[in-house]
């Protein structure tokens, strides 16, 4: 159980697929421009990458992989980096569409989902356990 800032790009992949592209000094400041340059483009409001299609007779928000920046961005740098800026697109657009900006949520990282607020209680009392024990 932990804090997750849905709508935030995942560092990870940029560094990956930089490591391969370029020295490893140029790879660590390219990986973080790259990454910065995309989260910021997640902020603006106008850009806005989504189509509306009927799901089961339910209209539904889904990512438009025809939006040319979104295209660019896969042939240019890969799959990995796509997948993690969709993904904080989605989350940003689930968790605050209209300010577009990281929202914090508490995060089950072990199942990938919300947490609930039992385990979120449960966690804390665990680590007070925990913290009693050492002194």
């Amino acid at each position: 159980i932990g804090i997750k800032r849905m709508g935030e790009i995942d560092l990870k992949p940029f560094h990956n697929t930089c490591k391969l592209r370029f020295p490893l000094e140029e790879a660590q400041i390219k990986a973080s421009t790259l990454n910065s340059l995309w989260q910021e483009r997640l902020k603006k409001p106008e850009w806005h990458p989504f189509k509306i299609v009927t799901v089961e007779g339910k209209p539904e928000e889904v990512i438009n992989e025809d939006d040319e920046m979104l295209r660019n961005l896969k042939e240019e740098w890969g799959d990995d980096i796509y997948e993690v800026v969709v993904t904080a697109l989605k989350e940003m657009n689930e968790y605050n569409p209209s300010g577009r900006y990281v929202v914090s949520e508490l995060w089950n990282f072990k199942e990938k989902r919300k947490a609930t607020l039992k385990e979120v209680v449960g966690y804390i009392l665990k680590q007070l356990k925990t913290l009693k024990r050492k002194r």
